[in-house]
């Protein structure tokens, strides 16, 4: 299932994250899990830094073999956010400049988290509390 797919894929990559962890591994990461289920990546939509600037370094892309530079250190404040499709990875932009869909007009799914990386890991500043609603293809499961 495409919405499962993508929110597992976003999990796997967050569970890497670490100090000395790379940004560039977060993106094989979610490919290799995706991509085997038939899914595609999106490659234009990235995560990024989160502070004094809007979507500020470093860009975390969330394909296989990207060239992302840096490594993940106490303190760094970013996002994980991979969209994946069920056709081809390539989106278009609609000309509200916000709108962003898939150019073969095949479904496509999102998640996304904030996270913060500590002395031996990482926090998801974005994380589901115990009373939160559960996520729908998670009570299927049960």
């Amino acid at each position: 299932m495409l919405v499962e797919a993508t929110y597992e894929s976003l999990m796997k990559a967050i569970e890497y994250c670490k100090p000395g962890g790379m940004y560039r591994e977060c993106g094989n990461i979610i490919s290799n899990y995706a991509e085997p289920q038939g899914y595609s990546v999106v490659r234009t939509i990235c995560g990024h830094g989160v502070g004094a600037t809007f979507h500020q370094a470093p860009t975390i892309p969330h394909y296989a073999k990207n060239k992302a530079v840096g490594f993940m250190k106490k303190g760094h404040v970013f996002t994980i956010e991979p969209m994946i499709n069920q056709g081809v990875w390539k989106d278009q932009t609609w000309n509200d400049k916000w709108t962003v869909t898939t150019v073969d007009g095949q479904r496509s799914a999102q998640f996304e988290h904030t996270m913060v990386i500590t002395d031996d890991g990482v926090e998801v500043l974005t994380a589901r509390k115990e009373n939160s609603p559960p996520l729908e293809f998670l009570i299927k499961k049960e």
